[in-house]
């Protein structure tokens, strides 16, 4: 069943239910639009590289530089899942490099789950390095995160040590996996020129998102009217129809993402969210406030994902930052860094977990979980803690 149905429906019971008025429910809906143009901006983007074959051939020159070396194509994809984490999302990360990584693993006969991990764990780690690295960080800043400056003075190194722990926890854990060589087969195939102008566009995108990004301008507007301006030139460029590439967009996140506006704003009108304040406030300032407030909002984005977690953290953020302005910063970092603990945690580990089924792989849940809390515990706490420096 679609994803947004559940969520739906029980949106529509909050007005209906007489919790707030249909017409609240209404601007709870319009107050998402900054994020709902940021999300489809990137699908679009997203969807234009995989058409174009962009992280095909990144998977195929990753095997070709390896010189056989199944070490060299792990730190190859960590590398590329790092650079789409940080500039497309980690949503695109999982959705464009997953099936190469695959791809590339069969034909070199070597073991895909080191690079696939690399690609989960990379994907939520990342996503905090830069405003766009994650749509939660749109949700939980009501699409008006801080500006590029800012946010590199409050993210930079708890994000590069977020990281370079996960980096350095998982190649312990699969260094065995990975000490070997293959024979190298093929060489790199070559882009057309629409291939190449596409690329050189999304480096242009993402040009224009870090600028907007030091300006303070509205990322979502401008992320939204560069994926369909460049799906615009890209279709007339290939003289194809427009509709085969809407049709892989997952319009069904839209009503998903603003039912959960509604239901947030439901929580927040039973005055839970007042009771969570003073129980983080409690703790005082310091040390023990910011790793209560991150664990805590990590542990909740595994429960009920980091979406509908983040929503509730934008609404819980300005009862803490009266109190202590490192809270929100906090909350982020749980909210974006706390999900890889498990599969369930954010959309990104679950769409993964999709394409790997969909190629007959798996992965248990214990399994994912026992990677997740080797990586993220230390990881967490670690960021956390650079956030008092």
């Amino acid at each position: 069943m679609p994803e947004a149905l559940w969520t739906s429906l029980a949106a529509l019971a909050v007005p209906i239910l007489g919790i707030c008025s249909w017409h609240t429910a209404g601007q709870a809906v319009i107050s998402g639009e900054e994020v709902y143009l940021f999300l489809f901006g990137m699908m679009i983007l997203s969807e234009i590289a995989r058409q174009e074959k962009l992280f095909d051939w990144l998977a195929a020159s990753a095997l070709v530089h390896s010189g056989g070396s199944e070490l060299k194509v792990f730190l190859i994809i960590f590398a590329v899942a790092i650079f789409t984490t940080a500039f497309l999302s980690n949503d695109a990360t999982i959705i464009l490099l997953t099936p190469p990584v695959i791809a590339v693993a069969r034909k070199a006969g070597i073991d895909a789950f080191p690079s696939l991990l690399a690609c989960a764990f990379v994907a939520n780690a990342a996503s905090f390095l830069l405003p766009v690295s994650n749509p939660a960080n749109l949700v939980l800043y009501g699409g008006a995160p801080p500006g590029l400056l800012s946010w590199l003075g409050r993210f930079f190194l708890p994000s590069v040590l977020a990281i370079l722990i996960s980096f350095v926890l998982l190649y312990l854990l699969v260094r065995r996996r990975i000490d070997s060589r293959f024979d190298e087969k093929g060489e790199l195939p070559g882009l057309d020129p629409v291939a190449r102008f596409t690329a050189i566009a999304l480096f242009g995108v993402i040009a224009l998102l870090t600028l907007t990004s030091f300006l303070h301008g509205s990322l979502g507007l401008v992320t939204a009217l560069s994926g369909t301006g460049l799906g615009v030139v890209v279709t007339m460029l290939r003289r194809r129809s427009p509709f085969p590439a809407l049709a892989e967009i997952s319009w069904s996140v839209f009503p998903l993402v603003a039912s959960l506006f509604v239901l947030v704003f439901a929580v927040e009108q039973s005055g839970l969210l007042q009771k969570l304040s003073l129980f983080v406030l409690s703790f005082g300032h310091g040390v023990t406030a910011v790793l209560v407030t991150g664990f805590g909002i990590a542990i909740l984005s595994n429960l009920i994902n980091n979406l509908p977690s983040g929503l509730l953290a934008a609404q819980l953020a300005p009862l803490l930052v009266s109190h202590d302005p490192t809270l929100r910063d906090a909350l982020l970092v749980g909210v974006d860094l706390g999900p890889n603990l498990t599969l369930s945690g954010s959309l990104a580990t679950v769409l993964w977990l999709i394409i790997l089924r969909k190629h007959d792989l798996d992965i248990s849940y214990g399994r994912f979980m026992g990677y997740g809390a080797l990586l993220t515990l230390p990881a967490l706490a670690v960021s956390l803690l650079c956030l008092i420096l």
